[in-house]
């Protein structure tokens, strides 16, 4: 696909939050009655949960942006689920899937096979389930059972947040974190998620606590507008783009909200600005993409979870970095990046979604881009090309 433009200007409705979407259909899925969910785009992510949940017996129903979910009560005997390469999908429904289906049978595509979930296996095996391999595909089996958890929180909030949405089918749990939590933002999704079904939390330095209650559904659910994704629009704007993005929560508990601040920070910085990114990750790409033309020097810190991504991310960020003329380092987990006049490229996503989504924006400056793989934006943001052209790029063969 190529990609020309000469500036971006109009206005963008944010998607609604993938983030919220996975787990209102978790919940809906074993709460006490039917939920809709109102959802303004359907992500490969999003359409991947729906479908593994219906194969473990949830029946859904879609009626254009309304997704009616009629929760299961009843166990099958077995389950065969694909959860393509949606982490998310494969974190969070692992922990269920006992609860749904006596074995089920688990595969995926892409990256995932190779991305962790050791920690979360180890867990789930000392709380009675048994996996046929150590690596996807593999069959689960066994009887779930309560038992104190324990998480290092610096490897993955999804591990916590799955545990915390079925700890009403145990009668409430505690987690122990045993290093810093990290990605604290996501952690807080999954708490406003089930208190709007019933079920209060706690987040504390040292673990999580999720109270005894049953699940209610509260009947119908707007999904709130998607930070990460509204991002790469309101970044577009510091680099010369007028976009109005609207449908955003202004007080969301969503972490990447803070790219207001970040942006503020930046602009206060352009001698040398430096961001650790460990709690907002997703943000990581296309902040790379406004330092690269905003600050003499900057550092993009604390980014070592990113390498686990839909691709080693700090890598191909800088890759993309690198393709448009921009001077940067890797030091470690850290990205340093020089500001730099940045040239029309040839970007090879490494089929990451955000590496397409951020050398799209980036046209703004180069003015022309060609991008690989480009099919990858589909996982978070299938319409986004659609706003991108309706904001006034030329995109062509696509």
């Amino acid at each position: 696909m190529k990609i020309k433009t000469d500036n971006l200007q109009g206005t963008v409705e944010a998607i609604s939050s993938k983030s919220f979407a996975h787990r209102f259909l978790i919940l809906a899925s074993i709460a006490d009655n039917d939920t809709t969910i109102i959802i303004n785009e359907f992500s490969n992510d999003i359409m991947t949960t729906i479908d593994c949940l219906r194969n473990l017996g949830v029946e859904i129903d879609i009626n254009e942006n309304e997704v009616t979910v009629h929760p299961s009560f009843f166990q099958k005997d077995v389950s065969d689920i694909n959860v393509n390469d949606s982490g998310s999908t494969l974190r969070f429904l692992l922990p269920l899937v006992s609860f749904l289906s006596q074995k089920t049978n688990v595969k995926c595509t892409g990256r995932l096979q190779d991305r962790p979930i050791k920690e979360l296996m180890d867990q789930l095996k000392l709380s009675g389930l048994t996996f046929s391999d150590d690596k996807l595909p593999f069959t689960v089996d066994g009887t779930f059972h309560k038992i104190d958890f324990e998480f290092p929180g610096d490897v993955s909030s999804q591990y916590i947040s799955a545990i915390m949405m079925i700890a009403p089918l145990i009668g409430g749990c505690e987690i122990k974190l045993t290093s810093r939590l990290e990605s604290t933002g996501y952690i807080k999704i999954t708490q406003e998620c089930l208190r709007l079904f019933g079920v209060d939390s706690e987040i504390l330095f040292d673990k999580v606590i999720v109270k005894p209650g049953a699940l209610k559904s509260p009947g119908e659910i707007i999904v709130e507008g998607d930070w990460s994704n509204a991002a790469f629009f309101l970044c577009a704007n510091e680099l010369g783009a007028d976009i109005n993005v609207q449908n955003l929560n202004m007080d969301s508990v969503q972490a990447d909200r803070k790219i207001v601040e970040l942006l503020e920070k930046i602009n206060k910085n352009r001698g040398y600005c430096e961001i650790d990114i460990s709690q907002t990750p997703d943000l990581f790409v296309i902040l790379a993409v406004v330092l690269s033309q905003k600050c003499d020097k900057s550092v993009l810190k604390n980014a070592k979870r990113l390498r686990l991504k839909e691709s080693d991310r700090i890598q191909s960020t800088y890759d993309m970095l690198k393709s448009f003329g921009v001077n940067c380092k890797i030091d470690g987990d850290d990205l340093i990046i020089y500001k730099s006049e940045m040239k029309p490229a040839v970007v090879n996503s490494c089929d990451d979604h955000r590496i397409v989504m951020a050398a799209a924006i980036a046209s703004i400056i180069t003015k022309e881009v060609e991008i690989k793989d480009w099919q990858a934006v589909k996982k978070s943001y299938p319409s986004f090309f659609d706003e991108v052209e309706r904001l006034g790029s030329d995109v062509i063969d696509r």
